[in-house]
C-alpha cells in the first residue's frame, strides 16, 4: 500500500511540473532562511559556553547614577575591590582582574603590536582556556611573564615551542622583558574575551599606582560563584559595599552573568537588548519567511486540489477511508519538504561564508551536533503539517455524489481563507520594507547627524608617549602640511564619550553629593578641529596665561550646579582650581542615543590619546601619506593608522538590523510573488475559455487584464492598510529607544507599499498579458 501511495505521489508531482517547482522553490527557500536563523541564534547563545564554569562566571559591575537620575553600569572599577569581596564575600569561590590593553613586541627583526590582557594567576581557574604547554597554576604567578597564544608563538618562533624564551614589550620609551611561561590554544570566536598574550596582573599595579585608589576605573573583576550559591544572595551583599568605603561615592555593585554579556546591556537601571535584538529579528524573520513558503503551497495547492475532486470522489466511492486521502496528499507534501530540506541545507552551504562576511558573523552548519539533527526534523514535521493539512482535509472533504455529478465548486479557490493567506503573505514584507527604511532613515541621520565636523575632513589618530612628549614640534610638522587647519590633542572623540569623574566641586555645593562630570582634556586649538558652540564667555587663548588652569563648562553642567550665571565662578576639578571663562552648548560627549551630559573642558597636557587633525585643500591618501613620513620620525616601530571620522566604527550599531531587515523584506516580496506569480498561472489557466469567449464578444486585452488584476489589487491593497499601522507602532517603538532621532519618515509609509503592489502587479501582470493576448480560437478550442 505504502510504494502505491509513493508511487502516485511521485507521478502527480512530475505531471504538475510547474506547480511542483514552484512549491519546491517556496519551501526551499523558507527552509534556507529558517535554517540560518537558527544557526545565527544559535551562535549568539552559544558564546562562552566551552567555559566550565560557564553559569557560575560573572563580571562586578558598578551602578551609578548620574546628573539626571539615570542609571548606569560602570564595568571597570578599583584593583582594590578584590580585597575587600575576599573579605566580605565568602560565596565567591575564585576572582580575577582583567585589563585589556594593546603593545608592541619584538624580537630581532620581528615586531608586531598585539591586542592582550593582563590578569590575576586565578584566572585560568575561572576561564576554561587551555594550555598547550606550561602550568596555569604558575604560568602568572610572577610579575615579569607572559603567557601567549600558539598563533603569537608561530608568528614570532614560527614553532609552538618557546617556553622559557623571551618577547621584548614596547610601550613608547619604555622597553621590557617578558619570560614565556605558558602557550595558549587558539581562543575560541565564540568567547567574550577576545586576546593573543596575558601577563600577570602584578606588573599592572606596579606601573599604575593609581589602580588601587577606592572608586577609580582600573580593571574588570571577574568572579566564579561556589555550587548552589544564588546570584541574589552575592548581589545584596555586595551592593553597598563601595558605599561603605566612601561614601560619597554614590555607586551599587551588582553581578553581570557572563552568559547575558553578549545579549544584553544595562541602561537606566534596566536589562536592555544589546546581541538579542538581533536573536530576535533573525528568529522572527527566519519563522515569518517559512510561514509564507507553507503559505504559498497552502494556496497553490488548494488551486489545484479543485481538480482532484473526481479522483477523492472515486475513491470514496470505492472504499477509501477519509484518512487515507489526508495521507496521500501529506505523503505528497512531505516528499516534496524532504526534497526542498535536503536542496536547503545546501543552498544554506553555499551561501554561509557569504552571510558570514556581510554581518560580521561566524556561524558554521555542523551536521552531527545533536540540535541540529533534532531542529531539521522539527522543521520538516512542522513545514509538513502547516503546508499540507489544511489541503489535504480540504481534498478529502469532497462529497463523492457531487463530484460524481460534476458539481465541483470552483468558488472555493477564492475562499475566504485563501484570501486571507494572500493578504498575511504582503503584510509581513510590506511591514519589513517600511521598517528597514525608518532603520536607514535613523542610520543616515546620526551619521549625517551635524556634530559641528565635517566628518570626512577630520583624522583622528592615536597618541603614543614618545609624540606627547614632543608633542609642540610633531604639531608644527603636521600644521606644515600645505591643507592641515588645525591640529588638536584631546582625550575627547565627539559622539565617542571621555572620561567621567565625580571630583568636581564649587561655591555652595553639597560636599556629601558626588555628581558626575565627562571631563574633555586638550589644547588651545580644540575649537578649531571641531565646534564648541559658545554661548557666553570665551575660549581658551593662549595670550591669557591662566587659561591653562581655566575651565569651559556646558549649559547641562551648568543646570546641574544651579548656576544660571557660571562665568566667574570658581570650579575645582580632582583638586585642582580655576575660573570658569565661558559656557558652551550643544556638544554630543555622548552619542546620539544618549543625552547631553554635564561635560567640562580643560586644558591639560596629560591624559590626551588621541589627535584631531582638520584638513581641506588636499586629498585624504596624499596628507597621510605626508603624515606616514613625520610619524615615522617619531614612532618609528609603531604602526601608522590614521582613520577619518566617518569611518570609526558605527556606534549606531543600525548597520546589521538594517541589512538583516532589508535582505528580509527582498526574500519575503519575492516569496510572496513567487506563490501570487503560480496562483494567477493557475486562474488564467482555469478561466482560458471565458476570456476566449470575452474576446471574441469585443473585449479589448487591456479590459481583461483588468478583469484579472482586480481580485489580486484588491488583496494588496487590503494587505497595506493592516501592515501599515503595524510599521508605525513598530518604528515608534525603535526611534523611541534614542534620545537624538529622526522625525517617522512618512514617505516610507508611502514608497514601501508602492514598491511592493509595483512588484506584485509586474508579477501578476505578466500571466495575465499572455492570457489576454492569446488567440480567442485557440481559447474556445481549449478543454
Amino acid at each position: 500500500m505504502y510504494q502505491n501511495f509513493f508511487r502516485i505521489s511521485l507521478r502527480y508531482l512530475w505531471r504538475n511540473k510547474t506547480y511542483s517547482l514552484l512549491n519546491f522553490l517556496c519551501l526551499t527557500f523558507g527552509l534556507t532562511c529558517s535554517i540560518i536563523a537558527l544557526l545565527q541564534i544559535q551562535n549568539a547563545f552559544n558564546y562562552d559556553r566551552f567555559h566550565q564554569n560557564y553559569k557560575r562566571l560573572y563580571e562586578v559591575n558598578a551602578y551609578v547614577t548620574y546628573f539626571n537620575g539615570a542609571r548606569f553600569p560602570k564595568d571597570y572599577l578599583s584593583a582594590s575591590l578584590t580585597d575587600v569581596l575576599k573579605a566580605q564575600v565568602p560565596e565567591i569561590e575564585a576572582m580575577s582582574r582583567v585589563v585589556n590593553r594593546e603593545y608592541s613586541f619584538s624580537l630581532g627583526e620581528k615586531k608586531f603590536t598585539e591586542n592582550g590582557i593582563y590578569a590575576d594567576h586565578d584566572f585560568f581557574d575561572l576561564f576554561t582556556f587551555p594550555l598547550i604547554q606550561g602550568d596555569a597554576k604558575t604560568a602568572l604567578a610572577e610579575a615579569n611573564t607572559i603567557v601567549i597564544t600558539e598563533r603569537m608563538a608561530k608568528k614570532f618562533f614560527e614553532s609552538s615551542d618557546c617556553l622559557g624564551k623571551t618577547l621584548i614589550l614596547k610601550d613608547g620609551d619604555r622597553e621590557e622583558a617578558f619570560k614565556i611561561t605558558g602557550i595558549l590554544q587558539k581562543v575560541p570566536s565564540q568567547s567574550l574575551l577576545q586576546f593573543d598574550y596575558i601577563i600577570s596582573f602584578s606588573k599592572f599595579l606596579t606601573t599604575n599606582l593609581w589602580a588601587s585608589d577606592t572608586g577609580s576605573a582600573a580593571n574588570q573583576i571577574w568572579v566564579a560563584l561556589r555550587n548552589n550559591v544564588s546570584r541574589e544572595v552575592v548581589d545584596n551583599k555586595i551592593k553597598n559595599l563601595i558605599k561603605n568605603q566612601e561614601t560619597t561615592l554614590n555607586q551599587e555593585l551588582f553581578l553581570f552573568p557572563l552568559q547575558e554579556k553578549i545579549l544584553y546591556s544595562y541602561a537606566a537601571g534596566k536589562r536592555v537588548w544589546r546581541e538579542m535584538q538581533n536573536v530576535v529579528i533573525v528568529g522572527t524573520i527566519g519563522f515569518a519567511i517559512l510561514l509564507i513558503a507553507c503559505f504559498n503551497f497552502i494556496n497553490l495547492s488548494i488551486a489545484l486540489n479543485i481538480r482532484r475532486f473526481r479522483e477523492a470522489g472515486i475513491k470514496k466511492v470505492i472504499g477509501s477511508k477519509k484518512s487515507s486521502i489526508v495521507f496521500q496528499f501529506l505523503g505528497e507534501t512531505y516528499i516534496l519538504t524532504l526534497v526542498s530540506l535536503l536542496s536547503a541545507i545546501l543552498v544554506v552551504q553555499l551561501l554561509i561564508t557569504g552571510f558570514n562576511t556581510m554581518f560580521g558573523t561566524d556561524i558554521q552548519l555542523r551536521f552531527f551536533e545533536w540540535y541540529i539533527i533534532a531542529f531539521f526534523i522539527l522543521i520538516s514535521i512542522f513545514t509538513g503539517l502547516v503546508s499540507g493539512l489544511f489541503p489535504a482535509l480540504y481534498l478529502a472533504s469532497s462529497n463523492p455524489v457531487n463530484v460524481l455529478k460534476g458539481r465541483v465548486v470552483t468558488s472555493h479557490s477564492y475562499s475566504v481563507f485563501r484570501q486571507g493567506l494572500i493578504i498575511f503573505q504582503f503584510i509581513i514584507p510590506i511591514v519589513l520594507i517600511i521598517s528597514m527604511m525608518v532603520i536607514k532613515t535613523q542610520d543616515s541621520y546620526m551619521r549625517n547627524f551635524n556634530l559641528g565636523i565635517d566628518q570626512e575632513k577630520l583624522i583622528v589618530l592615536d597618541n603614543s608617549k614618545n609624540i606627547q612628549a614632543h608633542a609642540a614640534s610633531f604639531k608644527s610638522e603636521l600644521l606644515g602640511i600645505p591643507g592641515v587647519d588645525a591640529v588638536s590633542y584631546t582625550n575627547c572623540i565627539p559622539t565617542r564619550s571621555c572620561r567621567v569623574s565625580n571630583e568636581v566641586s564649587w561655591d555652595g555645593k553639597d560636599p556629601a553629593e558626588k555628581l558626575h562630570f565627562w571631563c574633555i582634556n586638550t589644547d588651545f586649538d580644540y575649537n578649531k578641529t571641531v565646534e564648541v558652540n559658545m554661548i557666553a564667555g570665551r575660549y581658551f587663548n593662549p595670550s591669557f596665561s591662566t587659561d591653562s588652569v581655566n575651565y569651559l563648562i556646558n549649559d547641562v553642567a551648568a543646570t546641574v550646579m544651579k548656576n544660571k550665571n557660571p562665568i566667574g565662578s570658581v570650579l575645582s576639578l580632582e583638586g585642582e582650581k580655576g575660573t570658569i571663562i565661558g559656557t558652551f552648548k550643544d556638544f554630543h560627549t555622548l552619542d546620539l542615543a544618549g543625552p547631553y551630559v554635564p561635560t567640562i573642558i580643560r586644558i591639560k597636557p596629560d591624559d590626551r590619546q588621541t589627535i584631531l587633525v582638520k584638513f581641506s585643500s588636499i586629498s585624504y591618501s596624499s596628507l597621510t601619506e605626508k603624515m606616514r613620513r613625520i610619524y615615522k620620525n617619531y614612532e618609528p616601530e609603531s604602526s601608522f593608522q590614521p582613520c577619518l571620522l566617518k569611518d570609526i566604527t558605527d556606534f549606531s550599531e543600525l548597520k546589521v538590523p538594517a541589512n538583516l531587515v532589508g535582505l528580509a523584506s527582498v526574500i519575503a516580496i519575492l516569496l510572496a510573488c513567487l506563490g501570487l506569480f503560480g496562483l494567477a498561472s493557475f486562474t488564467v489557466e482555469s478561466r482560458t475559455k471565458e476570456i476566449g469567449i470575452r474576446k471574441a464578444n469585443g473585449a479589448t486585452i487591456w479590459s481583461i487584464m483588468r478583469l484579472l488584476l482586480a481580485n489580486y489589487s484588491k488583496w494588496v491593497v487590503i494587505a497595506f492598510i493592516i501592515a501599515m499601522p503595524i510599521a508605525f507602532l513598530l518604528g515608534n517603538i525603535f526611534l523611541g529607544r534614542f534620545f537624538f532621532h529622526t522625525s517617522m519618515p512618512l514617505w516610507a509609509f508611502l514608497v514601501g507599499p508602492l514598491i511592493a503592489y509595483f512588484i506584485a502587479l509586474m508579477t501578476v501582470g505578466s500571466q495575465s498579458w499572455r492570457a489576454a493576448s492569446r488567440n480567442p480560437v485557440d481559447a474556445l478550442r481549449y478543454e
